[in-house]
């Protein structure tokens, strides 16, 4: 008997879901445009669909992008310094000092107010 890996077929229902959503968003902004009344409703409706088509698009591709990496990571690690694993990089922590300041008033007194 064969063990199913859970995170082997999660793409294959994210698309599900994706598609499915996508294909509702689209069923549902073809009828406000064509069937549905002139109100501000149905624009403001059309409106939140196609934010939301985009936002699911948007967040398909940065996830796929994420999962990639991710898994080019993990492979990286076990190919023994083929180009993948984590890359390190060390920051030298550094204090900002601020240049010396000048004395004396901040602005000269105006020409009339000499000393």
């Amino acid at each position: 008997m064969s063990r199913r890996n859970p995170l082997g077929s999660s793409w294959t229902m994210r698309r599900r879901i994706i598609i499915a959503t996508l294909l509702w968003c689209g069923g549902m902004v073809t009828y406000l445009s064509i069937l549905g009344r002139p109100i501000q409703l149905s624009e403001t409706a059309v409106n939140g669909l196609l934010l939301l088509m985009a936002s699911v698009i948007g967040s398909y591709v940065f996830g796929a992008v994420w999962d990639d990496k991710g898994s080019l990571t993990n492979i990286g690690g076990q190919m023994g310094g083929m180009g993948g694993g984590i890359s390190t990089e060390v920051y030298q922590a550094r204090t900002v000092v601020p240049p010396e300041m000048p004395t004396g008033p901040a602005m000269p007194p105006p020409p009339g107010e000499q000393p």
